[in-house]
This record gives C-alpha cells, structure tokens and sequence, in this order.
C-alpha cells in the first residue's frame, strides 16, 4: 500500500506539472492601462499602458525541476529513516531525473535593438471592428534594458503613454487595445474615451491631479511632474502621494539635495501618521538612500 502511494503521488506531480509545462508559452505578454483591465477617461486626460513581459514556459519547467529536487530530498530522507528501499529509491530517482525538463531563454531584442521596439499595438473599436493607428509613445520612466532575457526569473516592464494633447486628437468610443511581440498578443483592455473634457472642479481634485502628474513623471518631464504636486500640496500639505510626487519631478531635474529634503519630509510625515514603529514604504527609504549616496553622505538607519 505505501509503494502504491507514493508511485501514484509521484506521478500524479509530474502529471500535473507536465499539464501546465504544456500549456505554457516561451514569451508571456501583460498588458495594463492606467493599472487595470479597463478605464473610461476624459477627451483630456493621459493614457498609461504597461506592457510587462515574461517566460511562461521556463517557468514551469522550473517548478517542474525544483518539485523534483523536493521529492528527491523527501526520498533521500525515507531511505535514511528505512522507509525507502535503495532499489525502489534508484527507480523512482531515475524517473524524476529523464523527467527533468530543461529551461529555455528567449531573448527579446540586441544591442542595437530595443525589446520595446518589437511590440506591436492593434487599437480596435468596437463599434464597427476597425483598427487605428494610436500616437502611442514610449515613456522614459521607468527605465529598461534593451534586451529582455526571459528565463526563469526574467520580466520586464515597460510603460507608454498618450499625453493629454494626443487624447483629444482621438475619436470618441470605446476601443479594445492591445500588443503582440513574434505574434504572441497580450490580454486587451478596454478604454472608453468620454467625449467630454474635464471640468475645473474633477481637474483639481487629488485623485487626477496625482494621475496626470505620474503621468508626466512616467514622460520624463520633471517640470510638470513638480507642478501637480505642488497643486496637490496646496490642497493638503501632509499628501504623502503629493511630497514623493514632487521628489519624484526633482529627481528627474537631479536637484538632489532638495529632493532629499522633501523625501525626508514624507518620511517624517510617515511616522508622524502611523507612529515611529511603522514600516515606511520601501520607495521611500530606497530613494533616500540612493540621494544620500548620490550627495555623498553616509546613510544612517533611523
């Protein structure tokens, strides 16, 4: 009965993961617009899409091999502890290892060639099933490496963007969007453009004031990333999304030394809400590290 056991359960884990390896793919495509599924936005307001990348498959062979090492230590310790034969432990050892997959990389892009520059956009509306060509641009933050190796633990991220400007260039309606890379398409999502603007009063709230000037942080533009952060800080002084927002625009300009200063402010700002025990954010100490180096001072924990 025990032999039975463990030769079904053995099985039955590879069977599964031999499912799953199956139906895995080399190159694995994400795609996001303003951080989910769908959006409805203003004729004025920014679009963001994230385009994240991965390698499904050697993944999954991945947990296929590391499931074999468990089991392997599993029946190493049962032969240690008399509960294995060596001449069962020899046989199901030869399984697991002719079971044993290997792990491929894909490599997206060179040096010469971006990986971003193989993706491919289809904006499809709804409507009457026509497809438009977007002005989609690639945005400076953040930053990626031109080539994308997808192994195992390989994924990347790359985020682009339609700037206030272009959105109303757009027609009104709802479009399906999405990307493909060597003819593997992502997820669509689904962006309904309003065919109104704003009005001052949705404009100026904290919300959208914090969307756009993310969005221009993501543009690379440090100038109007500053300039809605200081019109969220003019509402509430204690925005801890509006001081990293206004950090965030100075970094982009590399004034350090007043970038530190407004990221030390959040941090203060931080324990003054949750208490000295709390656990701030890891952007925030990870940025006031990296300006604490990037001025040459030692960084000290609190």
């Amino acid at each position: 009965m025990v032999k039975f056991y463990f030769n079904t359960r053995i099985l039955f884990i590879l069977g599964i993961l031999f499912i799953s390896q199956a139906s895995a793919q080399s190159i694995h495509i994400s795609l996001r617009v303003n951080e989910e599924e769908q959006d409805s936005v203003f004729r004025d307001e920014p679009l963001l899409f994230d385009v994240q990348v991965s390698n499904k498959q050697a993944q999954a062979n991945a947990r296929w091999n590391m499931a074999g090492e468990r089991r392997l230590m599993e029946m190493d310790e049962s032969l240690k502890q008399g509960r294995l034969s060596r001449e069962e432990y020899e046989r199901e050892k030869s399984v697991i290892e002719k079971a044993r997959r290997k792990v491929e990389i894909t490599t997206l892009g060179s040096s010469a060639t971006s990986w971003t520059s193989a993706i491919h956009w289809k904006v499809t509306n709804t409507a009457d099933r026509k497809e438009l060509k977007w002005p989609i641009m690639l945005m400076m933050n953040p930053a990626t490496t031109g080539t994308a190796v997808l192994d195992a633990n390989g994924f990347y991220m790359a985020s682009f963007g339609l700037s206030p400007e272009a959105m109303q260039q757009l027609p009104v309606g709802t479009y399906t969007v999405e990307v493909s890379i060597e003819n593997v398409y992502s997820n669509a999502v689904l962006v309904i453009i309003r065919s109104r603007l704003m009005t001052e009063t949705i404009a100026g709230t904290e919300p959208m004031l914090l969307r756009i000037g993310r969005f221009y942080w993501h543009a690379g533009d440090g100038e109007k990333t500053i300039r809605f952060a200081e019109l969220m800080l003019s509402q509430d002084p204690s925005s801890l999304d509006g001081l990293s927002l206004k950090g965030d625009g100075q970094v982009l300009q590399r004034n350090y030394l007043p970038a530190l200063e407004t990221f030390n402010n959040a941090l203060k700002l931080y324990y003054k809400k949750f208490g000295n025990e709390a656990e701030p954010p890891e952007y925030l100490l990870s940025t006031i590290a990296f300006l604490k180096h990037s001025l040459g001072e030692p960084t000290r924990s609190r």
